[in-house]
């Protein structure tokens, strides 16, 4: 009886053999050893993209499908040409860092109506990449990248108050920046790399002349996130009698060393791109660096991002097609290519991105972002050197003192500088922050940020409390 089990397990295991045998010869006529490459999709498209800007066009790829609307919902950044107004300042605008505009305009769209006491104006400061289109208005419906935000029984409600948004100086959606052309160039090329460095606060400069001429000499609040975080804190300080609140989203007093090396990734790859030409790409024979554009974009996404946002919005999962013959989802093999969807999705980013802004304007602005630094040492250097180059500080400096004024607490709140001594820096910057002690003022963080952490959030509300300011919540 033994035997007999003992001779249908051999049986067995050879039909298993066999079986075994005949899947890996059939798996064999089909996986085959190749000396074909593997096919590159992400290479074709940017040689496909190569050749359309060689050929003029300026289409970057297909409206969104449903497919990426999967990826979003993300701000509309849209190449604004068209549907704003321009304030041209025709006289020599002095830039903190030397340089002199010969002139320059900027471009801006309003929402709401300005009252007969003209102090309902709100200033929205914008981020690095955006244009003045922060909402839709009749002579551009296209949504806008605040369009949330801005309108009737809204955030900033246009039914209250007169909202001003502009391109910021240096960009390329209407404002003077690197594409624009040199005044004294007698073929009006455009500035290029020709164009000077510019400070935050010039920018912000440059902004208030428009208000002037608006007839606006007080604003009702200064807002703006990221850059434009860092705008809203720049214009109190240049000019606290004419700014009544201030709202900083996601932004800094002073530029940190993180921060810095971010931006610098991405410059140095748009600079790498050999299509950039030091700037020079201008013209019918020349071709946008849009390769490195991409890439910069990409690296931007990934700071905007968190790891618990990529966990949520992808997580591992891989891109999927239909198969012909059973209508299902499959996996593809794995590719060189954008594979997992969080790569689809950055490819996706820089893929929309690279053809839409002046890769010159990132370079600027970014380097602006970097430079921002409120500690008085900071503003009393920038002080001197305008003073030297100029005759004037520029309203920079504040009057040194040894020890910032503690403020009153009412309550514990949450803080992450225990003592001065956390930080070096941190004495330095309260004084710097000095003019914004009776300043209603609101700082805003985001707790997952990468580029501008929530630190950096908290340590300029702390700043601001030690100069006495009590109106945070506590």
């Amino acid at each position: 009886m033994r035997s007999v089990t003992l001779l249908r397990a051999w049986a067995r295991r050879d039909a298993v053999s066999m079986l075994s045998l005949r899947t890996y010869a059939s798996r064999s006529r089909v996986a085959k050893a190749s000396i074909e490459p593997m096919p590159l999709p992400c290479i074709d498209q940017h040689e496909m993209r190569h050749s359309r800007v060689m050929g003029g066009s300026q289409h970057v790829g297909p409206a969104a499908s449903q497919k990426d609307e999967m990826l979003g919902p993300e701000p509309s950044y849209t190449n604004i040409v068209s549907g704003y107004d321009i304030f041209l300042c025709d006289e020599p605008f002095a830039l903190d860092y030397g340089s002199v505009l010969p002139s320059y305009q900027i471009a801006y769209e309003t929402w709401g109506t300005l009252n007969a006491a003209r102090d309902n104006a709100i200033l929205l400061h914008t981020g690095l990449s955006a244009s003045s289109h922060a909402a839709s208005t009749p002579r551009n419906t296209s949504k806008g990248w605040w369009e949330d935000f801005i309108g009737p029984g809204k955030a900033l409600d246009t039914n209250k108050f007169f909202v001003v948004c502009t391109n910021v100086l240096g960009s390329c959606y209407g404002s003077t920046g690197p594409s624009s052309a040199h005044p004294l160039d007698a073929d009006g090329a455009p500035y290029a790399t020709r164009f000077p460095v510019l400070s935050i606060f010039d920018m912000v400069r440059a902004q208030f002349r428009l208000l002037d001429h608006l007839g606006i000499d007080t604003l009702y609040a200064s807002v703006g996130s990221s850059l434009g975080g860092m705008q809203s804190i720049a214009a109190a300080h240049l000019f606290r009698e004419r700014v009544g609140r201030v709202i900083s989203i996601s932004g800094c007093a002073r530029s940190a060393p993180s921060g810095i090396a971010l931006r610098y990734a991405q410059r140095s790859v748009l600079m790498a791109d050999e299509n950039w030409n030091r700037g020079f790409y201008y013209g019918p024979n020349q071709v946008q660096p849009h390769k490195g554009m991409k890439l910069a974009r990409q690296i931007a996404t990934i700071t905007y991002r968190s790891g618990p946002e990529w966990e949520q919005r992808f997580g591992r999962r891989r891109h999927t097609q239909l198969t012909t013959e059973t209508e299902a989802a499959t996996q593809r093999a794995p590719a060189l290519c954008p594979d997992f969807l969080v790569e689809t999705y950055l490819d996706h980013q820089g893929e929309q991105f690279c053809l839409k802004y002046d890769a010159n304007s990132l370079i600027y602005i970014s380097k602006a972002m970097d430079l921002f630094d409120m500690t008085d040492d900071a503003l009393a250097e920038l002080g001197a050197a305008r003073m030297e180059a100029h005759g004037d500080d520029g309203n920079l400096p504040v009057e040194r003192i040894d020890h910032a004024p503690a403020s009153p607490k009412r309550r514990p709140h949450i803080t992450t500088i225990s003592h001065p001594g956390a930080h070096a820096y941190v004495p330095s910057l309260a004084r710097g922050l000095r003019r914004l002690h009776d300043v209603p003022i609101l700082i805003l963080g985001v707790q997952s940020d990468i580029l501008f952490p929530v630190e950096q959030q908290r340590e300029l509300a702390e700043c601001i409390r030690m100069n006495g300011n009590t109106s945070f919540p506590h």
